[in-house]
């Protein structure tokens, strides 16, 4: 080989090498701007609102729904981006961008903005968690680009790259036959040509710094739980500052429990327990309390009442204010077997008795351990949609035990998979349909809450109202406009708080 066609070797390869890098540049820049205004377009308000307004009618609350949907608009811009520019990480940026600018700052300046308890009162901003909560959310985006853009690729490579390469196959057999000493310069430059150590050290860098953001991505993803499970800006405002008048702590105390049910067969179950504030000082240490059992929605856990109801900050917000007593909140565990709610009920085949857990084995626990009342003109018990269920058919089955009722968004039929389908059973379980002949209840205190937007569960409430209008029953009926959220249950507990009067 001359030393001219060496040379025109190595021009060729600094070129090729230059056009392929250009090229790479070129496509990401493509896959970010397609991923950037398809992203601008899924985010108009007529895609944006009808994506949102299908989550909404499965039974979400429009926060949660709202960024599950941003979510979900950011997936496709990647998807699309990758699809039509060939690149992932052009994609993702234009994608993450899009949802940054769409969502996560309309979030941060809405949070930012004066909050205010249900009370009226002004709450504190914790800045720290909402840096946590950004970051967290930031993560999510993240992701959802990475599986949008990995999809579009996968797609791509499946739908597109087949047609596109047989062109370039067609091409190059062109080429080789109109320009036979191109070709061998070309075949001699794939022999010779190898990347140079900077550019597969470049590559070895690029690509474990891809790993790190989607791992780092991946463990911030982890704390993304509540947020879907309770509302966006869960944890983020806190207790507003009230001045007290006396010398009790401005805060109870959340303890956790557990015991060994006979019920359930030698089952070991947690529950969380709120203490007021002077609960544990000496001024309080002869002191009896009401108490208040709190149930869960399906799914949800022990914690609910805590971290999406607000129910202890409730309760030293009215306590400081002096509008209620002190009293004792009890947050039991209610899930059952794998598969199935247990609907705080005793299931037909008595192989899952939650109800006389609660009613016998936690109650007799709670007030041989902690200083309560033990009467049921002192004892409460509430929940929120199936903890709503649960609170009414368990307090109906057992006045003797608890005075006070309380159900949120709950439902006044049974339904669910433990009554082994018999039609009496479901009906001996079902509110509804047992408080008209179940005169002993007719002393219970009933509290209803319920939300405009949020159905069937405001027919429901309805209904089992005009029951109570026809039994002639009192009762009182919390109307919020809104959804089955925590947001509209935080504020019916802390009216129902205010509501209870113990003792009557």
């Amino acid at each position: 080989m001359n030393q001219s066609l060496k040379a025109l070797i190595l021009w060729k390869r600094s070129i090729s090498a230059y056009m392929r890098r250009f090229s790479s540049f070129l496509a990401e820049l493509a896959a970010f701007l397609i991923a950037l205004f398809s992203g601008i377009a899924l985010f108009s308000a007529a895609i944006f609102g009808g994506l949102l307004s299908a989550i909404i009618s499965v039974g979400l609350d429009p926060a949660r729904a709202q960024l599950i949907t941003a979510l979900l608009l950011a997936m496709g811009a990647a998807l699309t981006g990758a699809i039509a520019g060939r690149r992932k990480v052009g994609a993702m940026l234009g994608a993450w961008l899009v949802f940054c600018f769409a969502y996560l700052a309309g979030f941060v300046q809405l949070e930012l903005q004066p909050a205010r308890d249900p009370g009226g009162h002004l709450e504190l901003l914790n800045s720290a968690a909402l840096f946590h909560t950004s970051l967290v959310i930031v993560a999510l985006a993240i992701l959802a680009s990475f599986v949008g853009a990995a999809i579009g690729v996968a797609l791509r490579e499946t739908l597109l790259n087949p047609p596109f390469q047989l062109v370039r196959y067609i091409w190059r057999r062109t080429l080789s036959a109109r320009a036979p000493d191109t070709a061998v310069i070309l075949s001699q430059e794939a022999t010779i040509g190898r990347a140079s150590n900077a550019k597969i050290l470049r590559r070895i860098i690029a690509s474990w710094l891809g790993v790190a953001v989607i791992v780092a991505s991946l463990v911030l993803a982890t704390g993304a739980s509540d947020l879907l499970i309770y509302a966006p800006d869960v944890g983020l405002h806190t207790l507003p500052v009230i001045p007290h008048k006396n010398s009790s702590p401005a805060h109870g105390t959340i303890v956790a429990d557990s015991l060994v049910s006979p019920a359930l067969n030698g089952q070991k179950k947690p529950f969380l327990v709120y203490l007021p504030p002077s609960y544990n000082t000496p001024q309080g240490a002869t002191r009896r309390y009401p108490v208040l059992y709190l149930l869960h929605g399906s799914p949800g856990t022990d914690k609910d009442w805590f971290t999406g109801g607000k129910a202890d900050q409730s309760a030293d917000t009215l306590i400081a204010l002096g509008k209620i007593p002190e009293l004792i909140l009890v947050l039991p565990d209610g899930n059952g077997r794998p598969g199935q709610t247990s609907e705080w009920a005793n299931s037909f085949d008595h192989r899952q008795n939650i109800e006389t857990y609660v009613t016998r084995d936690l109650v007799q626990y709670v007030d041989a351990k902690y200083r309560t009342i033990p009467q049921a003109a002192y004892r409460g018990i509430g929940g929120n949609s199936m903890g709503g269920f649960g609170a009414m058919n368990i307090a109906i089955h057992h006045p003797d035990v608890f005075g006070f009722v309380i159900s949120l968004g709950g439902y006044y039929r049974a339904e669910g998979g433990i009554w082994g389908n018999n039609l009496a059973y479901m009906q001996a379980n079902s509110p509804i349909d047992v408080l008209p002949s179940a005169k002993p209840a007719w002393k219970l205190h009933i509290f209803l809450g319920a939300a405009t937007r949020d159905q069937p569960y405001y027919n429901y409430a309805k209904q089992f109202a005009s029951e109570l209008d026809h039994l002639h029953l009192p009762y009182h009926f919390d109307v919020q406009k809104g959804f089955h959220s925590w947001k509209i249950w935080q504020i019916q507990i802390y009216n129902a708080l205010a509501w209870l009067q113990w003792g009557s």
